[in-house]
Parts: C-alpha cells; structure tokens; sequence
C-alpha cells in the first residue's frame, strides 16, 4: 500500500510479447476482405458473413470508401502486416471475388455462381447451433486440388491451374500442428471442394458430445446438478420413466468418435458432429494474373492463346519495363545535372556580392 498522501505505482501483471511471439504474429497470415465499386446488399451481407470466417485474423470492421484506392489498401496492408486480400466485386450480370496474395501476387479471380448468406443457411435448417464468434481460426479442410487430369477443352483450367489455387488457398490460413493441438479447442471447419471445373465452399461448426448417453442425462451432464426428483421415488424411475422417447432421441448420426482426456485426465468417448451456419460459395475459376490484379495472365477462361503469343506479351512488357527503368534513370540524372547548375549559380552570386562589398 502507498503511503498516505503518496502516489500510487501501477505495476504490469500482463506478459509481454517476446520475440518469438513477434515473429509468429508476423508469419500468420492475415487477410483484408473488402468490395470494389458498386454492390448489393446480399454482396455487403456476404463481406460480413465470409470476415466472421476469416476471424480473427482479419479486419472486421475494415473503414472502406469509394474514394480509398487500392494503393492505400496496399499501405496499410504492409503495416499491418497483411499477407492476403479478398475483394469481391459486381457487374450487371455476374459477381466476382479475388484472392490476392500481398503484395505482388498472384491474383486468382472467380466467378460466383451460387451463394448463400449465413441467415439463408441456418433458416433453411429444421434445427440449428447457435453460433457465435470464436476466438480461433478455422481447421481448413480441401478436396479436390491435387489430383492431375487431363482436358482437351482450352477454356477449362488443368490440373497444375487448380494446384496453384490450393496451394493459393492453404496459404491464407495458418498451419496447424496436429501433435500439439488439443481437439476440443477446434470450434470450426471450413471446406473448399473442387468437382467438375467448381469450387465449393462451406462454413462448419464443430460440436462435441459424450457417445451413447441419451438427451436426458446429457442435460444433467452439462447442467451439473441433479433435476427435480420430487416426483419419483428414486434417480433409477426417473431414468426408466418415459424410456422409449429417450430411445429414439439418441444420437445416431454422429460423425466420427475420439477419445479425449477431461480434466481428471479420465479418458471419454466424444462424437463429433458439425453445424453448417454458413455462407455457402459456389465459384469457377476465371482468370489467374501473376501480379497484384495485373501482370503477366497465366490462365483466362474467356481468352485462350498459344505459348507463342504469351511469350510474345512477356517480351513487349519486358521492353516496356526497360523504358521505364531507363526513363527513370535519365530524369533522376536530368535532375542532379540541374540541382548542381542551381547550386554553381547560388555559389557565383554570393561570390560577386562579397567582392561588391
């Protein structure tokens, strides 16, 4: 306690970040989701929904205008050190989104085909979680990406196009040591699925529950004390009473099962289920550009060319990233060439002022 009259001194009980700390936060990878232009409100509602899946490594309430331009995105990514963004965009006929790694690419462009927002998601459900923020990212989950096929149609994306958006995809959620992680602290999945030239998207809640107890004694387990059991002459009638409801509300259609320590390090058998809650995507590769939203284009869907006429392009922006190379060196030159005829000048007029004097 201080002394009477005397200033108290706060002391820092918190931790303070080390330097591995730093550089983990630095190696997470981090994403800025935003519009460009003009969109409805299902597009803005389907910004908010795809940043509560991106939680918490994102911006959630992200100050975005019409007057922001893209390189003010651009600075206050590297600031912030924000290794990804995800725009989405409208036209009169179609939505697009983009997945662009910072700062200089590549940029993946998709078309939307189909998508639902979370409220359309869970509506559509006879029963549903409730689902709130979680402070921890989701386990990403892909199928699809890797496998090689071959097509003879030029429009549709090969099998090394869609290995490049899975290795795009997996880099914009951080690595997960499976040895080290405790499963219960996993409260998400997210899906990205490709078949037949889609890619589908889906947004899961992971539920945990004790396997083979049915509803009645789960209530009692989670509520952790005893019922009213004024009406029955022991816990055994209580149970007994009303047993073929409580037969049919078993859980059958759980998903896999774990075993799991719980605090007294007893070992429990745990199904697991998931919880759709949205948003749903569904989407089709459009273009792939090696720069930030421009650059060389590796794949369009609407625009096929040989390897002639891209080597063609590549040699034409080769040359015209020279001339500009050179232009700047001949202003950089021009203008020291002028500050030091400036400076010769300033020096011969102070010499003729003091020899005036």
């Amino acid at each position: 306690m201080p002394k009477v009259g005397g200033r108290r001194k706060k002391t820092r009980t918190h931790k303070e970040a080390t330097e591995e700390d730093l550089d983990l936060i630095g190696q997470t990878p981090k994403a800025f989701i935003l519009k460009r232009g003009k969109v409805s409100a299902t597009i803005r509602q389907l910004i908010d929904d795809y940043r509560d899946v991106m939680y918490p490594f994102t911006s959630m309430n992200l100050q975005e205008s019409d007057k922001t331009k893209m390189k003010d995105y651009i600075k206050a990514a590297g600031f912030y050190l924000i290794s990804h963004m995800i725009i989405m965009t409208q036209t009169n006929k179609n939505s697009y989104i983009r997945f662009i790694q910072n700062p200089r690419g590549p940029t993946f462009t998709f078309r939307i085909l189909k998508y639902a927002n979370r409220n359309e998601v869970l509506n559509a459900q006879r029963k549903f979680k409730s689902f709130s923020r979680v402070f921890s990212p989701p386990l990403l989950v892909m199928n699809g990406f890797q496998t090689d096929f071959q097509t003879d149609d030029p429009q549709k994306p090969t099998s090394e196009h869609i290995k490049l958006v899975g290795n795009m995809i997996q880099s914009m959620f951080p690595a997960i040591n499976v040895q080290n992680t405790n499963p219960k602290t996993q409260k998400r999945v997210i899906l990205f699925s490709y078949k037949n030239d889609k890619i589908y998207i889906r947004h899961y809640y992971i539920s945990f529950n004790l396997k083979g107890i049915d509803k009645k004694m789960k209530k009692i387990i989670k509520a952790n004390k005893l019922p009213n059991l004024s009406k029955y002459n022991s816990f055994s009638d209580f149970l007994q009473n009303n047993h073929q409801m409580f037969a049919s509300d078993t859980e059958q259609s759980d998903l896999e099962e774990l075993e799991i320590e719980n605090k007294q390090h007893n070992k429990q058998q745990m199904s697991i289920r998931l919880h759709e809650v949205g948003p749903r995507l569904e989407l089709k590769l459009y273009k792939i550009e090696e720069g930030f939203m421009q650059g060389n284009v590796v794949y369009n869907r609407v625009v096929s060319k040989t390897n002639k006429a891209i080597e063609k392009l590549r040699k034409i922006k080769r040359r015209k990233m020279l001339l500009k190379y050179k232009r700047r060196e001949e202003q950089e030159q021009n203008l020291q060439k002028k500050t030091k005829k400036q400076d010769i000048e300033e020096f011969d007029n102070v010499n003729k002022k003091v020899k005036q004097q």
